[in-house]
């Protein structure tokens, strides 16, 4: 047994595996920041795409995308090279989000609703390739019921240190090179860049890759059989909490910038050093969430964190407009509260995933993985439509310039708070009645140990 596997049987994993193994997603936090908060902003209004076509163009890409997630996770499931199951496939992805950031974030000029909607379709799919690979790699790390979320929670805290990047080091070039040619969306492109050659390049080459625990076997599995998966009690109540936990935070994302700056009266820059909190908090959180979750277990903590991120994001809309210093505070503990959601959903996906192999013999971390990473996207899919087809009811405009009237901006007000909050209420209340929690996963880790040494026997 090498050193990898015996981590892996004990639970424990050591924390410079766990940081190369993390690196990878260094660049899908910066990814997520960008994408929903600038790209969509940077289109509408410097290319003078109409809200509509813009909130069009990204929801009909990501649900074509919800269709890639299952194919790539039956191939996974199906891999098996001499440099690893999922390490190809993070390998494969770094191309594809090169090319595709270089094309959506360094564009040229005069490009309009075709040209974005053919490039979201080619950074999703990099996007997909590299996510879904590495939260599938990431379950046969460690075994633990608590380790799992200490991997789970430094994937996120890696991709936050991303999105942190991506909002300060342009900021920082800018001050120190004031000629620098570009500015904005390119310049966060720039970063991106440099995120996807070196986290990329840190996980394939140095990040540890168990060897499977079952012999690999060729074996039919059709869509439909999706369907068995998904409908399993516990994993159902996990894609829906992933869903609505995922759609609220993600319907703020498009609508940032026009509320703190129109609604609410923050200067641009200030609007920036919000974000840049916001995004911060996802730093701290997944350690005090991953410590609230060994006292009352992964799912309690799901519905605990929805219910505080109710309050804080309540807060938002009741705090005095253009004071930052108060608003840091608000930001902060919006951020906190929705860190928790991300990677107690997929930790709990990779204990299913034990509690498959105990009952069917199958390995099917891969597929769980594509069924979790789908529910995630369709919630941030439907986000921009949902926001960018409700705002011009009230009569909102993003064009640069525009003065919305009082009533636009109450509607911008209002889709900035109950959407959200109801949809991440129902994401926590979509836990009650989840039973695998941490003795029952015990259980299933002795009785998976029992077989294989009956098979080594």
């Amino acid at each position: 047994m090498d050193e990898t596997s015996s981590q892996q049987s004990s639970g424990l994993l050591r924390g410079s595996n766990v940081a190369t193994f993390a690196a990878a997603s260094l660049p899908v936090g910066a990814l997520v920041t960008t994408l929903g908060v600038y790209l969509t902003n940077f289109y509408a209004s410097h290319f003078n795409i109409a809200l509509a076509v813009v909130g069009l163009a990204f929801t009909a890409v990501r649900f074509l995308d919800l269709l890639l997630d299952p194919v790539l996770g039956i191939a996974m499931d199906r891999t098996n090279t001499r440099i690893g199951r999922f390490r190809p496939w993070l390998l494969a992805s770094s191309p594809v989000l090169v090319l595709s950031v270089v094309a959506l974030y360094l564009p040229p000029d005069g490009v309009g609703a075709v040209y974005l909607f053919g490039w979201l379709a080619v950074i999703y799919a990099g996007y997909s390739l590299l996510t879904l690979s590495q939260a599938a790699w990431g379950a046969v790390l460690v075994e633990e019921y608590h380790q799992r979320s200490r991997v789970y929670g430094w994937i996120q805290a890696v991709g936050v240190v991303g999105a942190l990047g991506v909002l300060v080091v342009p900021l920082i070039l800018m001050h120190l090179w004031p000629a620098i040619p570009m500015r904005g969306v390119p310049l966060m492109g720039c970063f991106i860049l440099f995120t996807i050659v070196f986290g990329a390049t840190i996980t394939i080459l140095f990040a540890p890759e168990p060897k499977p625990v079952e012999a690999h076997e060729a074996e039919r599995f059709a869509f439909g059989d999706y369907w068995r998966l998904a409908l399993r009690p516990d994993m159902l109540r996990i894609l829906g909490a992933d869903i609505f936990c995922t759609l609220g935070p993600a319907i703020t994302a498009p609508m940032y910038l026009f509320f703190f700056q129109q609604a609410r009266g923050y200067k641009p820059d200030e609007t920036t050093i919000l974000l840049f909190i916001y995004v911060a908090a996802g730093l701290v959180g997944p350690a005090f969430w991953s410590r609230i979750a060994r006292s009352f277990g992964k799912h309690r903590t799901v519905g605990i964190a929805s219910f505080a991120y109710v309050v804080a994001q309540t807060t938002l809309l009741l705090l005095p407009s253009a004071h930052v210093f108060e608003m840091s505070f608000a930001m902060f503990a919006v951020g906190f509260t929705a860190s928790a959601f991300g990677f107690l959903v997929r930790a709990m996906a990779a204990d299913i995933s034990d509690e498959i192999r105990l009952e069917s013999g199958k390995d099917r971390t891969a597929k769980l993985y594509a069924l979790v990473t789908s529910t995630g996207k369709f919630g941030s899919t439907i986000s921009v439509g949902v926001a960018y087809y409700i705002l011009p009811l009230f009569g909102f405009v993003a064009r640069e310039g525009a003065v919305n009237t009082q009533d636009a901006i109450w509607g911008l007000e209002a889709c900035y708070l109950a959407p959200p909050v109801i949809c991440v209420l129902i994401g926590g209340l979509c836990m009650i009645g989840y039973r695998l929690d941490e003795k029952r996963h015990a259980d299933i880790r002795v009785a998976l140990a029992a077989k294989r040494q009956t098979k080594v026997s």
